[in-house]
């Protein structure tokens, strides 16, 4: 699996997750824990952005 670059083309919400999945997998793979808060300063370009990374409860838990 390749990470998506700067030069990927995102044109939808489905091309966005898509490569939010991928980059997250790939930082899983790479123990790279992505769980926590990221922020994102565009130094101008656009908005600043705060991105929260919080696991999920597995789908196979039961109650």
């Amino acid at each position: 699996m390749t990470p998506p670059s700067a030069d990927d083309e995102l044109t939808n919400v489905e091309d966005f997750e898509r490569a939010l999945g991928q980059m997250l997998l790939s930082a899983l793979e790479r123990d790279v824990d992505p769980r926590g808060s990221w922020v994102y300063r565009t130094d101008g370009l656009g908005p600043d952005l705060e991105v929260m990374v919080h696991e999920l409860e597995s789908k196979d838990a039961s109650d």
